[in-house]
């Protein structure tokens, strides 16, 4: 979790203004700025010229939903962003996520005598479509990525780690001047955010490499006195 408020969250975004109150009263453009900027971080894969992903483990989430006999489908999460895979908890089996023609393609997809244990998914709308269509009631654990509820309390913090409040406040500013048609230094927030973001995401890149050879011991100094 953050450690600013959603007050302070405003507060910083309002000195960015000289704490012109022009635009916290009567509509609250201050909250609007912080909350589109911590949803555009939180739901966008690339910013202007930072060619990393973003990277975000706590909005990785998961939730269960019973299939119904006959029925080809279960609901989407109402806050999941991206699917990450579908297992069928009841039957201990990870189902394969096939392309929306696939399923199209399968002609007994709506056949009532076909019906049986679902080994595949895909996402379509608002439902994760089945395959086979279920014959009975399986429970699935769906994993994905969520989408973040907008902060309205003042004592709410964002989902993600302390270390995006400062990137946020920069955003959420730069979103401000655009909007206020401050082109100038809507550029320089743009620039600081560019290099802010750019300097987490390198970190968060430690886990990658930690996965591969950057961090084992070179072949020369291996113990081979086992062998």
């Amino acid at each position: 979790m953050g450690s600013l408020t959603y007050t302070e969250f405003r507060d910083y975004v309002s000195l960015n203004f000289g704490d012109n109150t022009a635009w916290s009263t009567p509509t609250d453009f201050y909250g609007i700025w912080v909350n589109m900027a911590y949803k555009r971080l939180t739901t966008q894969d690339r910013f202007w010229g930072i060619r990393q992903p973003f990277y975000f483990p706590q909005l990785e989430t998961s939730s269960t939903a019973s299939t119904v006999d006959g029925t080809a489908y279960v609901s989407v999460p109402t806050d999941c962003l991206v699917i990450r895979e579908v297992y069928d908890t009841t039957n201990n089996y990870r189902l394969t996520n096939i392309p929306h023609s696939e399923y199209v393609g399968n002609t007994d997809r709506t056949t009532t005598t076909s019906e049986a244990k679902p080994v595949d998914w895909v996402r379509r709308g608002t439902y994760i479509y089945l395959h086979p269509t279920p014959d009975s009631a399986y429970t699935m654990t769906i994993f994905y990525r969520k989408v973040p509820a907008s902060m309205s309390g003042g004592s709410d913090v964002t989902l993600i780690g302390t270390e995006w409040d400062e990137p946020i406040v920069t955003l959420a500013a730069h979103i401000g001047k655009l909007w206020t048609m401050d082109y100038a230094n809507a550029d320089i927030l743009k620039n600081a955010f560019i290099e802010q973001a750019s300097g987490i995401l390198t970190i968060y890149g430690q886990e990658e490499k930690a996965r591969d050879a950057s961090f084992s011991v070179h072949e020369v100094y291996r113990d081979r006195s086992y062998r």
